[in-house]
């Protein structure tokens, strides 16, 4: 393109690169839409896992409708975040054949007129847009698998952050441990809740000896 015209050969060099500015700026957006639909579809895997393995007590507290209704709220902002990052995804690489496709229009207007003033010949103009059309080709091929690469890193941070997830607290300094343990357990004076405000059990003390079951019965039975 240079020994064609230096001119038009810079201008196609310098605005060819834009397209990877604007697939970027799609990308960005397309993998948090990823990371999204990632987190999701998660969230859908658990609760089917969860309502499933524990069928029967599901249908023991009549739970079937409630079920529903929380899959079906899940499985629709799967839908949502699946179209969205589908949408996103699906218009990177148009979006850079379009920008490359202005450039190539730009590139054969101005060239006309360089012919239209001797500049150059027909012939050379011919060669010199196929030689800008070979030129964007990389360009477009690369944004083809923006979104695919964006897929991939969506799934692999969630990877990522399962393999950082730090260990279980070991025992603390004081723990204990039993050398001739004989299958007694006793449990003084302990008070316990799932949320500190709404209290469990008190003060409760237990002693369990081998072989021994004991419940705990709630209001509910």
């Amino acid at each position: 393109m240079l020994s064609i015209s230096v001119k038009i050969s810079v201008l196609v060099m310098v605005l060819t690169p834009v397209s990877l500015f604007v697939a970027g700026f799609i990308a960005r957006r397309t993998f948090r839409m990823f990371q999204e639909q990632s987190e999701k579809r998660a969230e859908m895997t658990s609760l089917v896992e969860e309502l499933v393995g524990n069928q029967k007590i599901v249908e023991a507290f009549s739970y079937e409708e409630r079920a529903k209704q929380r899959f079906a709220k899940v499985s629709e902002e799967l839908r949502v975040c699946g179209i969205r990052a589908l949408f996103f995804s699906s218009i990177t690489n148009p979006s850079t054949r379009f920008v490359n496709g202005l450039v190539y229009t730009g590139v054969g207007i101005l060239g006309a007129f360089t012919v239209m003033g001797g500049g150059m010949t027909v012939g050379q103009l011919t060669s010199f847009l196929n030689y800008a059309n070979q030129y964007t080709k990389p360009f477009n091929e690369i944004s083809g698998v923006v979104a695919e690469l964006e897929n991939a890193l969506a799934c692999a941070k969630r990877i990522f952050d399962f393999m950082d997830t730090p260990v279980e607290t070991p025992d603390g300094e004081k723990a204990v441990t039993l050398e001739q343990p004989d299958g007694s357990v006793v449990v003084d004076h302990v008070s316990f809740s799932y949320q500190r405000e709404v209290p469990l059990l008190t003060d409760i003390s237990i002693e369990a000896k081998p072989g021994q079951r004991i419940a705990i019965v709630g209001p509910t039975g």
